[in-house]
């Protein structure tokens, strides 16, 4: 048995360490290495081998007052992998413990985690999200859309002729408009991305682009990730007007990962559990799974040190996680 850390340095040993493992976007190099040029937080591929089988979970560390506490990269990751291993929530406490971390936020894909690896009692969830299986017909896919969805979706065919699928102008949309979107849209603080890192993202093959909008002018524009085991529904820009578009650009991307084979294409949830934003996903008929998060301390006097210092409740795990950064998070997100 033994534990490594796989640095952002390492992009080989990075894409070996997932060979095997059914991950999605959020577990791969590409995905981190964009993260970083945001955060700038040191990065790596957590990963525990042991007999044949293998775990990994990618880690980002951030700095408090002089102390390191771990987080998940933007993205749904989490503890993926190759095999059960009884042992490794022991195995897992004993690494972070020798690294000094105070504590863990550890986001979870229902999609693929396995609750053998994680002690329950540490086991929040906090949200949905909705799931498309794309090894249906399309017949049986349209047939599971709400009636007002299969309605805006009844001349799919025209629609799609008008789609903008030309990166260039599609990155240059988004870049023009993201950070106002996500400004009125309320957006927590992770999703304050820099320019660097939506670049290197849309550069990626991996990547899907739709727009609309009228000739010449591009009104909205939606984000895919894939992996060979499941593509994921990154976000979504428009303009005022644009916001009419929305599902037949989340159509395009259903029939698109359809016709090349890929298995599931998660569509994420809303900024609330029951918002908005998760009606229009429920709509497409997606099977719902709770979407949960590890809320872990590692070193409890520390961690109910630097609660006291910020004021915050060190016994409160409902709440943002890790309490005492919960003032920070409240900050304006752009």
């Amino acid at each position: 048995m033994h534990q490594k850390c796989v640095p952002l340095e390492s992009p080989a040993e990075w894409r070996n360490a997932l060979e095997g493992i059914k991950h999605a976007f959020a577990h791969t190099w590409e995905n981190c290495y964009a993260m970083r040029l945001t955060t700038g937080f040191r990065t790596y591929l957590y990963c525990f081998e042991a007999e044949k089988v293998r775990i990994v979970c990618p880690i980002a560390e951030r700095e408090f007052e002089g102390h390191v506490d771990i987080v998940t990269p933007y993205g749904f990751s989490g503890f993926v992998g190759r095999g059960d291993y009884a042992d490794f929530p022991h195995h897992w406490r004993k690494f972070v413990e020798s690294r000094g971390y105070v504590c863990g936020y550890i986001g979870l894909n229902p999609i693929f985690e396995n609750k053998i690896y994680f002690d329950s009692n540490e086991l929040y969830s906090h949200n949905n999200i909705y799931v498309l299986d794309l090894t249906l017909s399309r017949e049986e896919l349209f047939s599971k859309l709400s009636t007002n969805r299969k309605r805006q979706l009844k001349e799919w065919e025209k629609a799609c002729a008008g789609l903008v699928l030309e990166k260039h102008a599609l990155t240059d949309f988004f870049l023009k408009n993201y950070v106002e979107f996500f400004r009125q849209k309320g957006a927590a603080p992770v999703y304050a991305f820099s320019a660097a890192t939506i670049e290197s993202l849309f550069a990626l093959d991996s990547v899907l682009i739709v727009g609309a909008g009228l000739p010449g002018k591009l009104e909205a524009a939606t984000v895919f990730t894939c992996t060979a085991y499941a593509a994921d529904f990154l976000f979504n820009v428009s303009l005022p007007e644009g916001r009419a578009h929305s599902a037949a650009l989340l159509w395009y991307g259903v029939n698109y990962f359809k016709s090349i084979g890929i298995p599931l294409l998660n569509l994420g949830g809303g900024v609330r559990a029951g918002d908005r934003l998760a009606e229009f996903k429920q709509r497409f008929g997606g099977t719902k799974l709770a979407l949960s998060c590890l809320k872990q301390v590692y070193d409890p006097a520390t961690y109910a040190a630097l609660c006291a210092r910020m004021a915050a409740d060190p016994a409160d795990r409902t709440g943002y996680f890790p309490a005492y950064r919960s003032l920070q998070h409240r900050r304006p997100a752009i």
